[in-house]
């Protein structure tokens, strides 16, 4: 399986060599705005537009500007363009070269195209490319008055070679607990959620977002690695929204439709953790979240209380954490389903007592 990747440096250089990637910008943006004006019928000739614009900007390279054209064109499952396409030189692995020098004193890394060399700045986000042949595209832009460059490498997926030692993990809007006793706090970025919501969106939180998803996710991926697992199971939460919406007639009020439908950015937490398993050779998996917070992970009854983190089994009497009894039915859920018939008294841990997350089981 392949894993693809972006790493973005700055682009430098002298006047001459900064001026040109200004000038073919500055022309791709007059361009942009042609063809958007032209419209979603212009569009879809995409032969009769290339070469509409190859005659009125001659002084673009063709591929540069057969790339650029790609972003208009009409395909299925993206949506057309609203306004402008901002520029941005879009190279495939045939019209640049990306060169590592270890003994080249200004930069170490070096991009060419053009007939020019541009050294790159970034050194320990570049390093991070093990095979610079894996560069298959090279993307330039600016912002805020700076040059850089978005290049994407693809590499294989490293092999599983084992599935021991799964792990569930149950997802909640202020934290995750893994059926390992590891809990994830979210409280902090729940909190700025709450506060932007009052504040009616004042306050941009998506980059607070992100970096508290890498953050969280960073961690999980390290305790799999530490204990060894190979496979990490989550709830399947497609139709999460659904069971939150005024249309479906499930709606559960104002303030828990809220939590449900915006409190928790779960596709972007999958994405995200889903790419960094690759990565590390962990098998992602999912399963019918139905039940497992309202089933006893020792007995299996659904006879049960729960109030807000506190789980309680009216028939064995067995008491827990609430989402880390969630977390164990994720996983034996897995585990019966993908492999031998497991006995439920292996999710026991002893008398009917109340066990505190962070114990050890």
């Amino acid at each position: 399986m392949k894993l693809v990747k972006s790493y973005t440096a700055r682009i430098e250089g002298n006047a001459c060599k900064s001026s040109n990637i200004v000038f073919i910008l500055s022309k791709l943006k007059e361009m942009s705005q042609y063809v958007f004006e032209g419209g979603p019928d212009y569009w879809f000739d995409f032969m009769a537009m290339y070469h509409d614009c190859r005659k009125r900007y001659p002084e673009l390279n063709s591929k540069i500007l057969q790339n650029f054209l790609q972003l208009y064109r009409p395909i299925k499952g993206r949506k057309l363009p609203k306004s402008a396409i901002k520029p941005i030189i879009v190279l495939d692995n045939q019209n640049f070269n990306l060169e590592f020098n270890e003994y080249a004193k200004y930069s170490n890394w070096w991009l060419r195209f053009g007939r020019r060399n541009y050294p790159l700045r970034g050194k320990r986000i570049l390093s991070r490319i093990k095979d610079v042949s894996g560069v298959q595209e090279c993307r330039i832009f600016v912002r805020n008055n700076k040059t850089y460059c978005k290049l994407t490498y693809v590499e294989d997926s490293p092999e599983i070679t084992s599935t021991d030692n799964p792990v569930g993990i149950d997802l909640n809007t202020k934290r995750i607990v893994s059926s390992s006793n590891k809990v994830y706090h979210m409280k902090r970025w729940f909190h700025r959620k709450m506060e932007n919501k009052k504040n009616r969106g004042k306050n941009n939180i998506v980059q607070f977002t992100k970096h508290t998803i890498h953050q969280i996710t960073n961690q999980i991926i390290a305790d799999l690695v530490r204990i060894g697992s190979k496979v990490l199971i989550l709830e399947d939460l497609k139709d999460l929204r659904k069971s939150s919406s005024r249309k479906n007639g499930t709606s559960k009020g104002k303030e828990l439709n809220y939590r449900i439908n915006n409190c928790f950015p779960t596709e972007m937490f999958r994405q995200i953790l889903s790419y960094k398993c690759l990565e590390n050779g962990i098998k992602l998996e999912f399963i019918d979240p139905a039940y497992t917070s309202k089933t006893c992970s020792r007995c299996g009854s659904q006879e049960t209380l729960r109030e807000t983190s506190r789980f309680e089994c009216t028939s064995c009497g067995f008491q827990l954490d609430a989402d880390l009894n969630a977390s164990r039915n994720i996983l034996f859920r897995y585990t019966v389903e993908n492999g031998s018939p497991v006995d439920p008294s292996r999710f026991s841990f002893g008398k009917a007592t109340l066990v505190p997350l962070g114990a050890s089981s």
